[in-house]
């Protein structure tokens, strides 16, 4: 078997950190808003919308590309996306480092 090195495609998407102040609305793309027996507000995660997660806590991250939505933890974002550096767009990417 020969493996070969292939490039992944960079792509943009738009992304929102959840706060305890957009997790009502964020909920309306995503799912229900729940609360843990301490009292902590999330997301439970309709699995048809985001197949992913389960659920979605204060600190999360939510993107789309279209009509597609996903959901992360904040160390798994960090690690997959990084703001456009560049006026043009174009990203500085160091991978893994959180900025």
């Amino acid at each position: 078997m020969n493996f070969q090195t292939y490039d992944r495609i960079p792509f943009q998407v738009q992304a929102v950190e959840i706060t305890e102040e957009n997790l009502d609305e964020a909920a309306k793309f995503i799912g229900d808003v729940k609360e843990d027996d301490d009292g902590t507000r999330y997301i439970l995660v309709d699995s048809r919308m985001v197949p992913s997660i389960t659920r979605v806590y204060v600190g999360y991250f939510m993107t789309r590309i279209g009509k597609k939505v996903r959901c992360y933890s904040p160390r798994i974002f960090h690690e997959q996306f990084v703001k456009p550096a560049n006026s043009d767009g174009t990203p500085v990417i160091v991978h893994g480092e959180m900025p």
